[in-house]
């Protein structure tokens, strides 16, 4: 040992404060980061997941698909679909499904899921739509100009239902159908949530009166539940029945699925996750309205009993706001005035009475054009 092993080494260095805000060097780590990591910026792992699976199940599904549908055509392209996805793969794809004349509803579908993929990864409100939105604009004023306008589901009023009702087989599966049928019309119940029925959802509250329950729906936006009294006599009668016939098959516990599904032989079908998946639900509607050859047996869906309400309260001469509110199942008056007017027209009326009769008042000018001028009618 010489002298110089006894002096201490210099280290030119800075003391600064500890700060608690940062994460710790790992001791094991072979190259630590170039900027320090703020833990209060990161998501733990299980925000993570949570945000990925975030929203209405049924919603991310429809998103799901549409998203992968981008990405298939980023693939075949050489881009990257992300998330995080580039403004310029969005109003690219956009572009091309116009030029595919593809539905406008689809194409703005497709935008919300894009936009949705990415909030899911972290990436809130990206990316940028403006200029992709106005593709979709463009290809909306060019379908409806060209007569493409989307054709909605014709609405299962009760003069159909009654007509459906009555081709429902005197069997096991029979009377499943018409338990759908009348719950799809008194609940106004999509698909998925007819499926999700439960047998608590039905309570008979007295010998002519039942209540459903809905758990959650569409646009039950705080998950509060709705319920649907209902006292038709022949409806109430199927529901009893129906259950009555799970529980002799073993199957009437409260928190089995209230829809099943039933084979030719009567046998019900086990549960999984569903009892009647949504599309089974759907093809069931389908094929009853084949069976008794509805009228409009060719382009009925489920969604058809859910529009029968307010179509035949329109019908009975009922406004789009009043059904509205005597439904409370529609967030706006847009919908509902459609159906009134299938309604009214159904039962061989003008849509508008008073617009009606004003322009039919103009055919007197033909007879007298100097007929006298009178306050319209309020």
């Amino acid at each position: 040992m010489n002298s110089t092993d006894l002096v201490p080494a210099v280290i030119d260095a800075e003391i600064v404060d500890e700060r608690p805000d940062l994460t710790p060097a790992l001791p094991d780590a072979d190259v630590l980061p170039d900027v320090a990591v703020d833990i209060n910026e990161m998501l733990t792992e299980e925000a993570e997941e949570d945000l990925a699976n975030s929203g209405r199940q049924n919603t991310r599904d429809t998103y799901d698909s549409r998203f992968k549908a981008f990405a298939n055509w980023c693939a075949a392209r050489g881009r990257r679909s992300g998330p995080r996805t580039t403004e310029q793969n969005l109003v690219s794809y956009v572009s091309h499904l116009r030029r595919e004349e593809i539905g406008h509803d689809t194409i703005r579908l497709s935008i919300a899921a894009i936009v949705d993929m990415n909030a899911r990864a972290g990436h809130e409100k990206w990316p940028p739509t403006a200029k992709a939105l106005k593709i979709y604009a463009d290809a909306r004023h060019e379908q409806a100009e060209a007569g493409r306008s989307p054709r909605s589901a014709p609405p299962i009023d009760m003069e159909r239902l009654t007509q459906m009702i009555a081709g429902c087989p005197d069997t096991l599966g029979g009377l499943r159908d018409e338990v759908i049928c009348y719950l799809g019309y008194y609940c106004r119940g999509r698909r998925s949530e007819l499926a999700k029925f439960r047998i608590a959802s039905v309570e008979f509250v007295s010998d002519d009166l039942a209540v459903v329950r809905k758990w959650t729906s569409k646009n039950d936006k705080t998950d509060a539940g709705r319920e649907y009294e209902i006292d038709d006599p022949k409806a109430v009668s199927a529901l009893r029945r129906w259950i009555d016939a799970l529980r002799e098959h073993g199957q009437g516990a409260p928190h089995l699925p209230l829809l099943r599904r039933v084979d030719q032989w009567g046998t019900i079908g086990p549960v999984s996750k569903w009892g009647m998946t949504p599309h089974a639900v759907n093809e069931a509607v389908k094929r009853l309205a084949r069976r008794v050859e509805l009228d409009v047996a060719g382009d009925v869906t489920s969604h058809g009993l859910r529009a029968g309400v307010p179509t035949d309260l329109g019908r009975l001469g009922y406004s789009a706001g009043e059904i509205k509110e005597i439904t409370n199942d529609w967030s706006s008056t847009e919908q509902v005035e459609k159906y009134r007017k299938i309604g009214r027209r159904r039962a061989g009326k003008k849509a508008d009475d008073r617009r009606s009769k004003a322009i039919t008042e103009l055919q007197k000018l033909r007879e007298d054009p100097a007929a006298s001028t009178e306050d319209p009618p309020e």
